[in-house]
């Protein structure tokens, strides 16, 4: 269906390292550790694999398999693919890109501030605190602002590359670069005294600590990591060659993401057993007590900015696919990448404001656009799956026949199982903000 002009990947290891951008980023590093803390260890960890396995995967084929289909953005796809409402669809989606894309921005503006002070030392030195350093960040609009519009930048020189010059060359060169620093460190905070402590909290499972809310928590975790329903993985399965397959692509995008969320874990939370840290701190853990235990270590400069400099590698690549959703569109208007990429940017800009001027914007943000409209948009894709697109063009897709047993129980179960699950995320996510 989709046009044979648009421009794909040029390689396999291309789209794998760019999809696995999409899907790593600061859900891993940041998010993963401390709900792992908060929900029980290990049993938070095998409950979030089953969950990868039984959802994760499940809602990666939908979306690249739908978006591959139509060849265009979400923008358009729903309107080609003959849905009710389709344009409708497409602007809601649109929207809820250009709005969850301002409030993450601001908050990887903090990450390239606290790189910068890891950089310059001021970070470390004597009498700083670092409760004071996030506090005279966030009360600071004007910092904020020069943080939030550095980060714009970053992103619309790699959109306005395209493809494989920009998003995907960014991908090869970033990607590596996170893994590396992951690895680095989780090798580095294993020699400390204390670190095995930290490691049977997180490889030893707690059953007695497993609840509903743990599972639903865990769905929601799976669903935020990979970047499912914001249309990020849709936008990149459109520049899919056929010469890929979409269940391959789909695994190694799920592996990837598990594997960067396992290793973060592996590197964060031995540390705050190290030094009497609660693993369930919530959201400070990376902004406050992390960069507290850093200044406590020998080579503390050193790892902080290796930590700071994967995470703002790992959140600019989640970030960019927002970018690409809004030049996708723009180009059915006929207008350049260049100038959407650069128009997108000052929206940006602008819409980032509220969650500068207010934390308690930026968080009602992450409720409304992450935690709510997310997962909803994921229907649409999974509805499109099921019930509006050929079974004869789905198997095509998917490189199988209708007598294949396990692409079987795949379509029935996308099609009635994995609505039931995202309106059950959508519910936790309010009851975990309410309470």
């Amino acid at each position: 269906m989709g046009g044979s002009s648009r421009e794909t990947w040029s390689s396999e290891l291309g789209l794998a390292l760019s999809l696995i951008g999409v899907a790593v980023g600061l859900g891993n590093v940041w998010r993963f550790p401390y709900m792992l803390g908060m929900f029980g260890g290990a049993s938070f960890l095998v409950i979030y694999l089953v969950l990868v396995l039984a959802l994760g995967i499940p809602g990666l084929i939908a979306e690249l398999s739908i978006s591959r289909y139509v060849g265009c953005g979400p923008f358009r796809a729903f309107v080609r693919l003959g849905m009710p409402g389709g344009r409708v669809i497409g602007v809601i989606l649109l929207v809820t890109a250009l709005a969850a894309v301002a409030y993450y921005l601001v908050v990887i503006g903090w990450v390239l501030w606290y790189l910068i002070l890891s950089v310059s030392g001021v970070l470390f030195e004597e009498g700083v605190s670092v409760g004071a350093v996030f506090e005279g960040l966030t009360n600071s609009p004007i910092l904020q602002l020069v943080m939030h519009a550095s980060v714009i930048v970053f992103c619309v020189l790699i959109v306005s590359g395209g493809v494989r010059r920009g998003i995907e060359l960014a991908s090869k060169f970033m990607m590596p670069v996170v893994y590396l620093v992951l690895v680095l460190v989780a090798v580095y905070v294993f020699s400390l005294p204390r670190a095995v402590d930290g490691l049977t909290f997180y490889l030893r499972p707690d059953w007695g600590r497993v609840t509903g809310m743990t599972v639903l928590a865990a769905m929601g975790q799976v669903f935020f990591s990979l970047g499912l329903g914001s249309t990020w993985i849709f936008i990149y399965g459109s520049y899919m060659s056929r010469r890929y397959g979409v269940v391959r692509a789909a695994v190694y995008t799920a592996f990837g993401d598990t594997l960067a969320s396992f290793i973060a874990g592996l590197a964060i939370l031995p540390l705050t057993f190290v030094f009497g840290v609660s693993p369930g701190s919530g959201p400070p853990l990376t902004f406050i007590t992390l960069p507290e235990i850093l200044r406590q270590l020998s080579y503390g400069r050193l790892i902080s900015t290796l930590f700071f400099t994967a995470l703002l590698f790992a959140a600019l690549l989640s970030a960019v696919p927002g970018f690409e959703i809004f030049i996708d569109a723009l180009s059915n208007y006929g207008v350049s990448r260049r100038s959407a990429a650069v128009l997108m940017g000052v929206a940006e800009v602008v819409l980032g404001i509220p969650s500068i001027l207010s934390i308690e914007v930026l968080l009602y943000n992450d409720l409304l656009w992450g935690s709510t409209m997310l997962p909803l948009a994921s229907l649409f894709s999974i509805l499109a799956f099921g019930w509006f697109v050929r079974t004869s063009e789905l198997l095509k897709e998917l490189n199988t026949n209708d007598q294949n047993i396990t692409w079987r129980i795949l379509y029935y179960w996308v099609r009635f199982a994995m609505p039931i699950m995202v309106i059950l995320i959508l519910i936790y996510g309010w009851i975990s903000f309410l309470t």
